[in-house]
């Protein structure tokens, strides 16, 4: 586990130097489909994702690979939410796409609200760093790191 953060951490440090150029006016068209792809999870469309992610969110003990299943930290009321009710407004704060065209990462600010079982709402102002990947032409998350900020757990 330790080994596949470390090596996100270095394909994140590698991508940042192969980035795109600065002063472009127009988005690449890579760059405008990941944005699209943000854009679509805010209509609650879940963005593609590898096989062998990785995610991980102040909610959980420790990231999650692929489709294990994720430990919740003590207090977590994650098991309670109502999925068709979650939501998230982002504000892309950046993109970089390496110059070989197949990855890239984008740091994003937002808000994730979501209903509870109980009746209750739950809203928070979070950041996300996305490693996305591109497979068969097709842009997809390859690791998430999500984290709320001001959280005020539900009584």
């Amino acid at each position: 586990m330790i080994r596949s953060a470390s090596l996100t951490l270095g394909i994140l440090l590698a991508i940042g130097n192969a980035g795109n150029a600065t002063g472009q006016t127009r988005p690449s068209p890579d760059e405008q489909q990941i944005r699209a792809l943000v854009a679509a999870e805010e209509a609650g469309k879940r963005p593609p994702r590898t096989d062998d992610q990785i995610f991980w969110s102040g909610a959980y003990r420790r990231p999650v690979v692929g489709s294990e299943r994720g430990e919740l930290l003590p207090g977590e009321e994650q098991q309670d939410r109502i999925t068709e009710s979650q939501r998230s407004k982002s504000v892309i704060r950046r993109i970089e796409i390496a110059k070989s065209g197949e990855m890239a990462y984008e740091y994003s600010d937002g808000v994730l609200s979501f209903d509870l079982k109980n009746g209750r709402h739950v809203s928070f102002p979070r950041s996300v760093l996305r490693v996305w990947r591109k497979e068969n032409g097709q842009w997809m998350v390859a690791a998430s790191f999500s984290h709320g900020h001001d959280v005020t757990r539900p009584q």
